[in-house]
């Protein structure tokens, strides 16, 4: 049996909690951090944070986290307690520490959903938990003060909030919502609020609501000024106009007396798109691999290194169990399965001699076939790409968003996810930081996986879960698009069906703040076709002799079957169309390096209407068409569309092992059940 829960963690205090004091005059600031053990190496791996609650010594944190229940397994949770020293500093040795409560979700799950543990350090800890309903709508309001009972004294006027409860199966309030203050204002009009169902009350548009009326005080001990009960559907029902008058528990029993009331200006139940409804309309998912190929890897032909592969193949580096990872999962929702794959930071051949390149295809094909393909290049390419170094992010990332802005239709056709692997720190973090805010505003997704020992640090300020990112001029991403995961947390059994999750969870929430971004519903379910945009846009200017290669889109290769346009150091660069003239350009891009062998020129587009060259034989392979030393088995023709020339494409199926099929089919539930509307 397996069941999510979404368990709110509440903290209350026993006088004195002197660990989480700044000082005689003041309260604690303070924010709790949530650990699940990890059943492979018994090492407590983060889960998420709370708010700071400032001026709090018993804080009741709104914060919700998602996490896995298995009735068979022991997992046991661990809740630290800090209080805030530096804001917005993600380390927590710059915090003073307060306390630690660990529990196991057994023990929380058999006390009904409820449990109260010690706190190390003096307090207690009160933590809930509910199964959570898979649920796509949301609910709006907004909500106004009227005359509410003035409680700063006669010289003074309340600042009033109010908070939100959920009442729990068990009978206790579990907030879910908390406005912001507004300063000495007894008719405050608070803003709109737009929540999930499933937040607010678990998918129960019944379940009682506790709303409470506070009169904000700087040190913490805010006053009550009274409260009220509803629920979600009679607030989506009464809507705009409906007035709950504000008592205390005195005050009901005598109707004719209140603290003044709470009107609604603002109410609406709504069901928000989920990424099914984008995948039924037919969006495809775009993989683009980039791989380091820096020094710090060490020699790949030196076991223990982070590029040695296992010449038997019974075993996987880190960077072949990344791969298999992701793509597992995500090649369920590429069509065609094609993928580029793309190195940064290693030394290649040019038509200068061999040179160091931050953006360059691994295969002269550029495209490789389903996963097998992938792993196959990327083997391949350790014979012929020399490790050299820096670690540069920017020119990839630009690269990347190049193609996400190429196949771009405006009616969410095509997502680009950009996975890079890398074993090291960022030397550009500036300028990566300046194209991930480019890229926030194109359908693409980043993730980023650690392999190795190394100090990924900045990986997690790229993450951006706790502070968004800016750029040099100082805009804000517009969304969160970045994705960190650390290999080495997930060593052991089961690590690639781990990470996998993992990784792909935010995919589905990051897929859908781009179409909610640009308004983007989803399409009626039609048949799929082949994009046909033709052109591409280089992210950025190359640092290095060896300037960036851009990521040609499919399109591209299908109608005209070229290899990639040479790089070019310029931004405005764009590809020739689809049997146009092609621009002056520099020497082709420093040819084939040793061992890959001289790639045919692409032949002459077909005239208008006219078959193509070859039509109704079969073509030679494609990269990784079938195993070596095999003859390949053709599969039946597929035909695409692609500016209005009618070519033949023979896909041939990689054949996958029972243990990747396996992998497969558990990665396409996982990404599914990450949506929460399977």
């Amino acid at each position: 049996m397996r069941l999510r829960h979404s368990p709110p963690y509440r903290l209350t205090t026993l006088p004195p909690f002197q660990p989480c004091a700044d000082g005689l005059s003041s309260e604690s600031d303070p924010f709790a951090v949530f650990y699940m053990k990890s059943n492979s190496n018994n090492q407590f791996v983060e889960v998420g944070r709370t708010e700071v609650l400032y001026d709090q010594p018993n804080p009741r944190w709104t914060k919700q986290f998602k996490i896995d229940y298995f009735f068979e397994e022991i997992q046991t949770c661990l809740v630290k307690v800090y209080d805030e020293d530096k804001a917005g500093v993600h380390d927590l040795s710059k915090h003073d520490f307060c306390g630690q409560a660990q529990f196991t979700l057994g023990h929380l799950m058999g006390g009904a959903g409820q449990l109260t543990v010690p706190i190390q350090g003096g307090g207690q800890l009160v933590a809930h938990a509910e199964e959570i309903s898979a649920c796509a709508e949301h609910v709006s309001f907004q909500l106004r003060g009227i005359k509410l009972k003035n409680k700063a004294g006669f010289f003074g006027t309340s600042d009033p909030f109010i908070t939100g409860s959920r009442i729990s199966e068990g009978g206790r309030p579990v907030r879910f919502y908390k406005s912001e203050v507004i300063m000495d204002n007894l008719s405050p009009t608070w803003p709109k609020v737009n929540m999930s169902v499933q937040k607010v009350c678990n998918g129960d548009i019944d379940r009682p609501l506790l709303f409470e009326v506070w009169d904000w005080d700087s040190r913490g001990k805010h006053v009550n000024m009274g409260d009220f009960t509803t629920s979600v559907r009679e607030l989506a029902d009464n809507g705009a106009g409906f007035k709950f008058a504000v008592n205390s528990d005195k005050e009901r029993k005598n109707p004719s007396k209140n603290r003044g009331h709470v009107a609604v200006t603002h109410a609406m139940l709504y069901r928000s798109n989920t990424v099914i409804d984008y995948l039924r309309g037919g969006m495809e998912i775009n993989v683009v691999v980039g791989i380091d190929y820096t020094g710090s890897n060490g020699n790949p032909a030196l076991p223990g290194t982070l590029h040695y592969c296992d010449p038997t193949g019974m075993t996987f580096n880190q960077y072949q169990t990344a791969i298999t990872s992701v793509l597992a999962v995500l090649q369920e929702y590429d069509h065609d399965q094609l993928f580029p794959v793309y190195g940064f930071g290693g030394r290649i051949q040019t038509a200068n001699g061999r040179q160091v390149s931050h953006c360059f295809p691994i295969v002269p094909e550029v495209y490789a076939h389903g996963m097998s393909g992938v792993l196959d290049a990327y083997k391949m390419s350790l014979s012929q790409v020399g490790l050299s170094g820096p670690t540069l992010f920017s020119q990839l990332i630009g690269a990347s968003a190049g193609l996400a802005r190429n196949t771009a239709d405006g009616q969410m056709g095509n997502y680009t996810v950009l996975l890079i692997i890398t074993d090291g720190v960022i030397n550009d973090m500036q300028k990566t930081m300046d194209a991930i805010v480019e890229a926030a505003e194109l359908p693409m997704s980043i993730i980023i996986v650690g392999v190795g020992n190394a100090d990924f640090t900045d990986m997690v300020v790229l993450d951006a879960d706790d502070h968004p990112i800016h750029n040099s001029a100082g805009k804000r991403a517009a969304r969160d698009i970045v994705q960190f995961v650390k290999m080495n947390d997930f060593n052991g059994l089961g690590q690639e069906a781990r990470l996998a999750k993992e990784v792909i969870a935010e995919i589905p929430d990051q897929i859908l703040s781009y179409a909610k971004m640009r308004n983007i519903a989803p399409k009626q379910p039609v048949a799929q076709e082949m994009p046909t945009v033709e052109g591409l846009y280089m992210g950025g200017q190359a640092e290095e002799v060896a300037p960036a290669a851009p990521i040609p889109s499919k399109s591209t290769m299908a109608a005209g079957g070229a290899r990639p346009a040479p790089p070019v150091a310029v931004a405005s660069h764009l590809m020739p169309a689809h049997g146009g003239a092609a621009p002056s350009a520099p020497p082709a891009y420093g040819g084939a390096p040793p061992g890959y062998g001289a790639a045919p020129s692409a032949p002459p587009p077909p005239a208008y209407g006219a078959a193509p060259p070859g039509y109704g034989q079969a073509p030679p392979p494609a990269y990784n068409a079938g195993p070596r030393g095999s003859a390949p088995a053709w599969p039946k023709a597929r035909q695409v569309n692609a500016m209005q020339a009618t070519v033949v494409e023979v896909v041939q199926e990689p054949r996958r092992t029972g243990a990747q099929r396996r992998t497969s089919a558990q990665g396409a539930a996982l990404f599914a059940m990450a949506n929460g509307s399977v």
